[in-house]
C-alpha cells in the first residue's frame, strides 16, 4: 500500500503526472491515494520531498539516484554487450554465496509487465552434480530421432549431440540457476541483466537451451527439482569463473531495422 506523509508533501503533482493507474490526486494542497495500484513505486522515485513510501515491500531497497553511481557511459555499456561471450570453459573455483546474491539482485530489480514480479529462481550449487547426473539420464532417453523431435523439431537432429558427455548441459559451470515465470519475457529480461552483472564480477555464463527443452518433457526431472505442474522454466544459466580469455569482440549480421 502506498503511504503519503502529509507533513512532507508539498502538493507539487509530480506523482500525479507520473502515475500510470491515475490513482493519485492533489486535493487541498496535498497528494492523496484514490484507490489500489500495482505498487510500481514511481511515486516514491519521483517525490522531491521523500513524502511517499509503501508498506508492501522493504523501503530499505530505496537508494538515491546519483548519476555518478547509477548511470554507465553509453560507449562502455555498448562495449560490454559487444564483448560478452557465452562461456563453456570454467575453472574449478567456487562462486561465493555473496557474489551469487549480487547476480540475483540484478534479476530481482529487472522490470516486469504490470510490475508482477513473478520471476523466481532455483540455484544449484551443492546439488549441481546431482542435477547434472539426473538430467543426462533423462536426456539419453531422447537419443532416437523420433524422441528427439519432441524436444526440438526438425531440422535440428540428434546426430551431433554429445549424449555421452557427462556434462553436456553445464560445461563444468560451478553454479546453475533456473529462472521460473509464467511471463517468459520477464524472465528473459531478468536473465540478461543477471548476465551483465555476472560479467562485471568476472563470472562467465552460458544459456542452456537444451536443458529448458528437457525439463519441459521430463516428469522425473521436474519432480526431483520440486517444480509444480504450473511452473515454467524459462532459462537455465550455467556459470562459473572462465577458464578462457577472449581478446576481441566478434562480427554480427548487419542491423535489420525498419524505419517508418
Amino acid at each position: 500500500m502506498i503511504l503519503i506523509d502529509q507533513s512532507k508533501c508539498i502538493g507539487c503533482g509530480a506523482c500525479v503526472r507520473d502515475c500510470l493507474n491515475h490513482t493519485i490526486a492533489v486535493r487541498d494542497g496535498h497528494a492523496e491515494i484514490l484507490g489500489p495500484c500495482f505498487n510500481c513505486g514511481h511515486c516514491i522515485a519521483i517525490c522531491p520531498t521523500e513524502a511517499v513510501s509503501m508498506d508492501t515491500w522493504d523501503m530499505r531497497d530505496v537508494i538515491p539516484l546519483d548519476p555518478a553511481t547509477c548511470t554507465v557511459p553509453p560507449d562502455v555499456m555498448l562495449n560490454t554487450i559487444r564483448c560478452r561471450r557465452s562461456i563453456r570453459q570454467f575453472t574449478d573455483e567456487r562462486i561465493p554465496r555473496e557474489t551469487l546474491e549480487q547476480i540475483l539482485e540484478a534479476g530481482r530489480f529487472s522490470p516486469t509487465a504490470s510490475n508482477a514480479q513473478s520471476v523466481s529462481y532455483i540455484v544449484f550449487q551443492q546439488e549441481r552434480d546431482d542435477l547434472r547426473r539426473i538430467s543426462m539420464e533423462e536426456f539419453r532417453k531422447f537419443r532416437e530421432p523420433q524422441a528427439f523431435a519432441r524436444l526440438f523439431p526438425p531440422p535440428k537432429s540428434p546426430d551431433r549431440v554429445e549424449f555421452d558427455n557427462e556434462d553436456f548441459f553445464f560445461k563444468g559451470g560451478d553454479t546453475v540457476i533456473l529462472t521460473l515465470s509464467p511471463a517468459p519475457v520477464d524472465a528473459a529480461i531478468a536473465s540478461a541483466n543477471m548476465e551483465l552483472v555476472a560479467n562485471s564480477l568476472g563470472i562467465g555464463m552460458v544459456y542452456v537451451g537444451y536443458f529448458v527443452a528437457l525439463v519441459a518433457q521430463s516428469p522425473r526431472l521436474r519432480q526431483w527439482i520440486g517444480l509444480q505442474e504450473t511452473d515454467r522454466v524459462v532459462t537455465c544459466l550455467s556459470m562459473g569463473y572462465p577458464a578462457v580469455r577472449y581478446l576481441r569482440s566478434v562480427p554480427r549480421k548487419p542491423l535489420q531495422a525498419r524505419w517508418r
